[in-house]
């Protein structure tokens, strides 16, 4: 039975911590060690690490990001597999029993699931079963949905990080992309068609709250994190596959810059986004327009009142 390491990154959130720890505890698979890093938290996560004793092991560094208290746990780490769980997330009893009967051939680096999107409640949402399984480098590099949870709900063989090192810390935004597209380019991706993880969807700050600053803040991070994936995708030779899509690549990825800046009211900024896209291909913005097309054809119809049940509903008394 492979030792699984469960490594927990953990900034703040001391009101879901415990929860996403059990979650880890609870696995049918037993074989398993949890690391906590907690990266310079300033609310109770502490005091609730220490309640667990040695049924864990935990550290505490300075705030240096998601990435950096990552890779802090693969080092700390020793399991023949590593899963990785954002603290306000949180596993089924059998995502890792599941996940690793799908490991058995060693071309399989890294395995997902489906996934169960909840409130901050934890009231279930949605399932979303989403993803791909397969050789899938030239998938994920045209942004197409390859790996749905995050970090959450990925299992990785130990050996790929060895070999490929861990999350870039200079990304943000798109760390977990860039290290799947590593892992992609040498090993083979499976899926469980289940939702065996619990991926926590916060409440979005309204847009006319959200500090104008704020949002531009947002977009630089998501727009250098775009562009510093991509070249370092294009110049890696692992990545020789997906060259002859660069320019549909990058026309996917300036097609949506341009719809995020446009959300974000940069009208000068989508439009010069828009037209990069144009010029090296015109299919994503003909698709993500046919998009909105679909979404306000079927937003209209689901006003339409129902006839029927117009005409069974009980009169008034």
């Amino acid at each position: 039975m492979p030792l699984v390491t469960c490594i927990i990154p953990s900034y703040n959130y001391a009101r879901y911590l415990g929860a996403a720890i059990d979650s880890v505890l609870a696995q049918t698979h037993r074989d398993i060690e949890v690391i906590v890093v907690d990266d310079g938290s300033t609310d109770e996560s502490c005091d609730i690490l220490r309640g667990y004793r040695d049924r864990i092991r935990w550290m505490s560094q300075s705030n240096q990001g998601v990435s950096a208290a990552r890779n802090a746990g693969i080092r700390e780490s020793r399991g023949e597999f590593i899963g990785f769980l954002d603290s306000d997330d949180a596993w089924h009893p059998t995502k890792i029993e599941r996940q690793l009967s799908l490991t058995r051939d060693r071309e399989v680096g890294l395995v997902h699931c489906w996934v169960r999107e909840v409130d901050g409640e934890g009231k279930p949402l949605r399932i979303v079963r989403g993803g791909m399984r397969g050789w899938l480098l030239v998938d994920h590099a045209l942004l197409r949905p390859t790996v749905h949870g995050g970090g959450s709900g990925a299992l990785l063989r130990r050996e790929c990080l060895d070999e490929l090192g861990g999350f870039n810390v200079h990304l943000s935004m798109s760390a977990d992309w860039d290290l799947w597209r590593r892992v992609m380019g040498k090993y083979r991706v499976e899926l469980v068609e289940e939702p065996l993880l619990d991926y926590r969807v916060h409440a979005p700050a309204s847009h006319h709250n959200t500090p104008f600053r704020e949002k531009i803040k947002r977009l630089k991070i998501f727009e250098h994190d775009v562009f510093y994936a991509f070249d370092a995708m294009f110049s890696d030779p692992a990545s020789a596959r997906v060259r002859p899509h660069k320019r549909l690549a990058y026309a996917k990825a300036y097609s949506i810059l341009a719809a995020s800046h446009y959300s974000a009211g940069l009208r000068r900024d989508a439009a010069r986004y828009a037209v990069n896209s144009a010029v090296l291909s015109a299919a994503p913005l003909t698709q993500y327009m046919l998009g909105r097309v679909r979404s306000g054809i079927g937003d209209l119809l689901t006003r339409v009142p129902d006839a029927n049940a117009r005409i069974h509903r009980s009169p008034k008394t």
